[in-house]
């Protein structure tokens, strides 16, 4: 009887990283124009917990989970990603752009009148949606080696309402005609970015783009990120980015040439994320002195956010000399996804301790529910409980950032930047698609030892059937079953599982009632 071998000491998916990946493929299966459990605070896709921002950071955390856990398991996360691709083109997603492209006196204090204004969301401004959309199909290219968004009027945005207009506008790209577009906008804004909202330039958007254009280098042998950093570290470094108390700006007001830090929660953190992917030195270097007065441990030892008012009075005995007295402000009314935004920097510098101890709180306090197999923190509007605990809770953190942030790894933003997967990844076996409501919890290729180990497990405990397709798998090899030999390629096999070979494909079946390990070995 031949002997299993014992893959128990190869990564795999713990219940709740599994459960945030499957929340994901639950909320973008969806039918189109169906948005449940994703409602936003504010009509009209304005706010930070709007779908754009919500399917690009579901898009990420489906990258870090394929690209640092299951890495032999594309199959497992493309059919998810490029559905929030496709969604991010659905005009709910975009077409708020339309009026607010005609500017705002909140976000410009000095218009008199509107401009014109323009229905087309990536053609000038708007970095908000248009960096974070070319950010996620860069990595769709990177993590899947596909040039599929790279073809003339592969993206394309349609406006053809019902009861409006005079007839379909469409507008097409591909992924270099956006970054073409973006580039330019750069340059000709002097490399400080582009603004969101007209008038309204934010740090944190202009670090999606870098990512795209990082992503697209990769394809295409270019060097673009690499200029684009260059200046956009220069542009910066004459105007300084960080304020008196050692944070980063949060805005820039073009017009008026002056910052603006809205008193919010989370901005550091959300900068910081981000920026870590080029500029990780600066990051971790600012970070302990960032971090210290934005969280509080709690009496049972777990870590909240300490209100953005006592954080700035903080900051303030400090630049003084004094040691701070920290105080709480319950009158604070919590808006912005500040919980995610910390979340997920503390997972990307490595601050391991205190992620575990927000993560604790999230379980403990923020309302935690499994539904059909996914994990997700449902919205929460109000702000403190009766005993004054933070329980708010929006829908970019409770659906996409704590997701984020359990399947992210120390720097794993910058991995992704600086060490992305080369041909040789592509050459090995690999899960290229799965039919039947299974989680893949483990998939690993063992170059040494020439293994691919896989674990599976029914969507929510329902017994399933399911077919997996396995490429770059050349015979001899032999498949087992938990620890029990299956079949090989020589014909033999054991009843309940069905291999055959389809092209350049290994095609496995079986039923899935349990949990069950499933090794190759070649």
């Amino acid at each position: 009887m031949l002997a299993a071998p014992d893959i128990s000491g190869y990564p795999a998916l713990d219940d709740f990283q599994a459960g945030h990946v499957q929340h994901v493929r639950n909320l973008v299966a969806q039918q189109d124009n169906e948005w449940a459990n994703m409602g936003s605070m504010l009509w009209g896709q304005e706010w930070t917990d709007a779908y754009r921002y919500q399917l690009t950071q579901m898009a990420y955390t489906l990258g870090f989970a394929h690209f640092h856990h299951l890495p032999a398991a594309p199959g497992a996360f493309r059919p998810a990603f490029e559905e929030i691709i496709r969604k991010m083109q659905l005009p709910e997603v975009w077409a708020y752009w339309r009026e607010t492209s005609r500017g705002s006196i909140r976000n410009n204090p000095d218009i008199t009148e509107l401009r014109e204004g323009w229905r087309d969301p990536v053609f000038k401004e708007n970095i908000m949606y248009s960096g974070r959309f070319f950010a996620i199909l860069g990595m769709h290219s990177m993590l899947f080696d596909s040039d599929q968004y790279d073809r003339d009027g592969a993206l394309s945005f349609r406006w053809d309402p019902l009861f409006q207009g005079l007839g379909p506008e469409v507008y097409e790209y591909s992924l270099s005609s956006l970054a073409d577009n973006l580039y330019w906008q750069m340059a000709e804004q002097g490399w400080y970015g582009i603004v969101c909202e007209p008038n309204c330039l934010f740090l944190v958007c202009n670090q999606f783009p870098i990512l795209g254009f990082r992503f697209l280098d990769l394809r295409k042998g270019t060097s673009v990120a690499e200029e684009v950093t260059q200046a956009y570290q220069a542009a910066w470094d004459k105007r300084g980015i960080l304020n008196e108390y050692g944070e980063y700006w949060r805005l820039w007001l073009v017009e008026q040439n002056r910052p603006e830090m809205p008193l919010e929660g989370g901005g550091n953190a959300w900068t910081a994320l981000n920026l870590n992917a080029w500029s990780r030195d600066l990051v971790h270097r600012l970070y302990p002195d960032q971090i210290r007065d934005e969280i509080r441990r709690t009496p049972d030892g777990l870590v909240t956010l300490a209100e953005p008012t006592a954080t700035l009075e903080a900051r303030k005995a400090r630049a003084a000399g004094r040691e701070p007295e920290f105080t709480r402000d319950l009158d604070f009314t919590w808006r912005a996804p500040a919980f995610g935004y910390v979340a997920g920097c503390m997972a990307e510098v490595g601050d391991a301790e205190n992620l575990r101890g927000l993560l604790g709180y999230a379980d403990a306090y923020l309302n935690p529910i499994w539904e059909n197999g996914g994990l997700f923190y449902p919205r929460q509007d109000r702000s403190f409980d009766e005993n004054g605990n933070l329980i708010f809770m929006d829908r970019l953190t409770g659906n996409a950032m704590l997701g984020y942030a359990r399947l992210n790894v120390p720097d794993g933003l910058w991995k992704m930047y600086h060490h992305p997967w080369t041909a040789e990844h592509f050459r090995e076996p690999q899960v290229t698609r799965i039919d039947g409501a299974a989680e893949v919890l483990r998939a690993w290729y063992d170059r040494e030892k020439s293994l691919l180990a896989l674990t599976l497990r029914p969507v929510a405990g329902k017994p399933t059937d399911v077919t997996l397709r396995i490429s770059n798998a050349e015979a001899p090899w032999k498949l087992f079953r938990d620890d029990v030999f299956a079949a090989d390629s020589a014909g033999t096999g054991t009843p309940g599982l069905h291999v055959r070979r389809e092209e350049d494909d290994l095609v496995v079946s079986l039923p899935l009632p349990v949990r069950t390990n499933l090794t190759l070995c070649f």
